[in-house]
């Protein structure tokens, strides 16, 4: 039995670790774009987070979509259904990304960097294991039993 376990776990391994890279490539440049924005233009906390996350989920997709998930994409489906799926997973991770943000700012009125990127990346961290389940789920769940067979590939 032991084996059977392993060898369950080792799709969803190679998927979680697939999910890490690209979202650890994102997280990069969506932390040098929120901080360019915030502390480089003077924008305002949520505005520069909210920016900078936009910006990493569309790269995010196209690496999730083209690596991570891939063998779970159903190429017969047009690409609307999972862009709309991901957009809405997405706003939500954004509203979890964005609640230590404001609340350091303007509840603790905590203005300074660390106080910003320490909080983009508790937000992040939680924002990360929620669209990690929902992009199995909802997004890229093209016939999962296949998929995780295929998932080392």
């Amino acid at each position: 039995m032991p084996s059977s376990l392993t060898d369950r776990m080792q799709p969803v391994v190679a998927e979680l670790f697939k999910f890490v890279v690209v979202g650890g490539f994102c997280f990069v440049l969506d932390t040098v774009l929120a901080n360019w924005f915030h502390f480089g233009l003077g924008l305002g906390p949520t505005t520069s987070k909210t920016l900078s996350t936009v910006i990493a989920t569309g790269v995010s997709y196209v690496g999730n979509r083209l690596w991570s998930f891939a063998h779970r994409v159903d190429d017969d489906r047009g690409h609307g259904q999972d862009i709309s799926v991901y957009a809405a997973i997405n706003v939500v991770g954004l509203v979890i990304t964005l609640i230590p943000v404001d609340v350091a700012h303007y509840v603790l009125s905590e203005t300074s960097k660390l106080a910003f990127n320490v909080s983009q990346v508790l937000g992040t961290l939680v924002a990360t294991v929620f669209r990690f389940w929902a992009y199995r789920r909802w997004v890229f769940a093209a016939d999962p039993g296949e998929a995780e067979r295929s998932a080392l590939v």
